[in-house]
């Protein structure tokens, strides 16, 4: 009998560390597999931003997981009316956050999704949007999705887009 608690013990013990090395190689499987699909996700080759074929996608998963958990989702809409389109592109790449994500529509028009801005992180966002552009002239629209009423992703990009050209004089 006193040889049996501790063999016991010992038992349980490895089954722990084997499960634990077990959760550890599974987890590190998943994350391979997630850098992996990040990689494969179509980018812009002159900036990294994704392309516009993932812009919709993105935004509507944004949108559908705000409203699941009652969130708002920020859309800003950028176009390099003079300048570097392409300079401007890389720089706000680099200055992207996570959850923050940057799609390159067309030669000249960029697109900005955030969750859950506040009005601290806007502010933020919106000087990092501005430093990316130390010689282009932008034109900026913005709208914000508060829930199902706000449309789907086409429609708040749509709305976007004409807050940018109500932007421009």
């Amino acid at each position: 009998m006193d040889v049996a608690l501790p063999i016991a013990l010992v038992l349980v013990a490895l089954l722990s560390l084997v499960a634990v090395v077990d959760g550890l190689v599974r987890r590190r499987r998943l994350l391979r597999t997630v850098e992996q699909a990040w990689l494969e996700v179509p980018r812009d080759p002159e900036t990294g931003l994704f392309d516009r074929r993932t812009c919709l996608q993105r935004i509507a998963a944004e949108l559908k997981r705000a409203g699941r958990g009652g969130g708002t989702v920020w859309v800003g809409m950028v176009t390099v009316l003079d300048g570097n389109p392409d300079r401007f592109g890389r720089l706000l790449h680099d200055s992207i956050r996570v959850p923050e994500v940057a799609f390159r529509l067309d030669e000249r028009v960029v697109c900005i999704a955030r969750p859950d801005l506040s009005a601290s992180e806007r502010e933020d966002l919106l000087g990092r949007i501005g430093a990316s552009a130390p010689r282009e002239r932008l034109a900026f629209g913005e709208v914000v999705w508060r829930g199902a009423g706000d449309g789907d992703a086409r429609a708040v990009l749509e709305r976007a887009a004409a807050a940018v050209q109500e932007g421009v004089t």
